[in-house]
C-alpha cells in the first residue's frame, strides 16, 4: 500500500508506540495521586511538556496544556478565551472545522464574529485582514498552515498588523498542519495560543496540546472535574499517550532537511501529472497537495486509486462527508473544479518510488475516467 493521505492522519512510530505501551501497561499509574510512582509519572508529563514547548521555539513555563485531541485544543482556546463584553473576533475563512464551526456557533449566540477571505494563493487576504482591525478586536484566530490546501501563512505579519491596531487582542493559530513539518516559533511569530495534534505527527490519536503565553491570555475551563492541566482540562492524565507524544517529536529530525527532502517528492509527482488537464491550487507545504482535474468527479478518482492500494483523498477528513469546499470556493475555484479536486499529502518517510508510482498511477486513472465519460 501507497499512503499519501498524511494530512488526515500518521502512522504511529515504533518508539512511540513502545512508550504508549510502557506507560498505559508498566507505569500505568495515576499522575495525580500523591505517591512516589504517580509522582514520577507527573515528572514525566512535565518533561513532556518542556520537550513539546521546546518544539514551539518556547521556555517551558507552564504554558503547554494536554488535551484529547487539536479539536479540544482550538475549542479550549475560543471558547476559553470568550467572555461577557468581548469585542469583535476574526477569524479566516480557510479554518479547520474545529476552529470554523466554533465561530459560527459564538455567533448564532450573539458573538461579534467576521471572517476573513482567502487569496487565490490560499493565504489570507492581508488587506482585508488589515481593514477589519480596529480597537474593538478582541481576538484573531489565523491557521499557520492549511489542511486542503498546503497555504502558508505568515503570522509574524498577522501579528505586526495586530500590535498596529488591536495590540490588546488574542491571537490565536491552529498549527496542526505545521508541527514538525515547518520552523515553528511562537515568540517570533508573536501567537499567545497555538494548537498541535498528536496523531498528525506520528504520535497517537487522541492527544493535543495548546500553548498559552503566559501573562497574556486568561482562559476559562470549558471540561469541569477534578482539576487537572492548571484547571483548565480536568480529566486523568493520558500518560501512555502523553509520552508516546513527546517520542515522536524528539524524533522529528531536521525541519529544513526533512522539508526539502518532501519537496522533491511534491515536485516529482507534479511531474508525473503533466500533460493532463489539471490545475494545481497551491505552491505552499509540499506536505499538502491540493488538485483540480478537470472534467471528471474527484471522489471517482480517490476511489479508483484505492482499487490500485494507493490512498489519497478529497481533502479533510473532518468534512469529507459535506458537500462542497468552503475553502477551495474562496480561492477561486469553480464548481466543477471544486467536484474534480483530490488532496495528496506526503510524509518524511515516503519514498521517491511511491510518489512516482502513485503519480503515474494518478494520471493513469483520469485519463481511463475520461475516457469512460467521454
Amino acid at each position: 500500500m501507497i499512503y499519501l493521505d498524511n494530512a488526515a492522519t500518521t502512522f504511529l512510530l515504533n518508539s512511540a508506540s513502545e512508550e504508549l505501551i510502557k506507560y498505559s501497561c508498566t507505569n500505568f499509574f495515576n499522575a495525580s495521586a500523591i505517591y512516589g510512582k504517580g509522582l514520577e509519572n507527573k515528572k514525566c508529563i512535565d518533561s513532556a511538556k518542556e520537550t513539546i514547548a521546546n518544539a514551539l521555539g518556547a521556555t517551558f513555563a507552564d504554558n503547554i496544556i494536554f488535551t484529547g485531541s487539536a479539536t479540544e485544543s482550538n475549542n479550549l482556546a475560543i471558547r476559553g478565551a470568550y467572555r461577557k463584553g468581548f469585542g469583535k473576533m476574526i477569524f479566516s475563512i480557510g479554518e479547520h472545522p474545529s476552529v470554523y464551526n466554533v465561530a459560527l456557533e459564538l455567533k448564532k449566540h450573539g458573538a461579534n464574529v467576521e471572517f476573513v477571505g482567502l487569496q487565490a494563493n490560499g493565504e489570507i487576504d492581508y488587506a482585508d485582514l488589515e481593514n477589519m482591525l480596529d480597537e474593538s478586536v478582541s481576538f484573531i484566530s489565523i491557521i499557520h498552515v492549511s489542511n486542503e490546501t498546503g497555504a502558508i501563512n505568515d503570522l509574524k505579519r498577522i501579528n505586526e498588523l495586530r500590535n498596529k491596531y488591536c495590540p490588546k487582542a488574542i491571537f490565536h493559530s491552529d498549527g496542526v498542519q505545521a508541527f514538525g513539518k515547518v520552523k515553528i516559533n511562537v515568540d517570533y511569530f508573536g501567537v499567545d495560543m497555538y494548537t498541535v495534534s498528536g496523531h498528525k505527527a506520528f504520535a497517537p490519536k487522541g492527544i493535543g496540546a495548546l500553548y498559552v503565553k503566559k501573562n497574556k491570555v486568561v482562559l476559562t475551563p470549558i471540561i469541569f472535574g477534578g482539576g487537572q492541566e492548571y484547571n483548565l482540562r480536568s480529566g486523568t492524565e493520558n500518560v501512555g499517550s502523553i509520552m508516546a507524544f513527546k517520542n515522536a517529536v524528539e524524533n522529528f529530525g531536521k525541519i529544513k532537511q526533512n522539508y526539502d527532502y518532501v519537496k522533491t517528492l511534491f515536485d516529482a509527482f507534479v511531474k508525473e501529472l503533466e500533460g493532463t488537464d489539471c490545475k494545481i491550487n497551491s505552491y505552499h507545504s509540499p506536505y499538502v497537495l491540493s488538485l483540480s482535474f478537470n472534467g471528471v468527479n474527484g471522489e471517482t478518482l480517490v476511489h479508483m486509486m484505492e482499487t490500485k492500494d494507493i490512498l489519497i483523498s478529497r481533502g479533510s477528513a473532518c468534512s469529507s462527508k459535506k458537500s462542497g469546499n468552503r475553502i477551495l470556493e474562496s480561492i477561486g475555484l469553480t464548481n466543477e473544479q471544486i467536484l474534480g479536486s483530490v488532496r495528496v499529502s506526503f510524509n518524511k518517510f515516503n519514498t521517491m518510488e511511491e510518489v512516482i508510482t502513485a503519480g503515474k498511477t494518478l494520471k493513469d486513472c483520469y485519463v481511463e475516467l475520461l475516457k469512460k465519460l467521454h
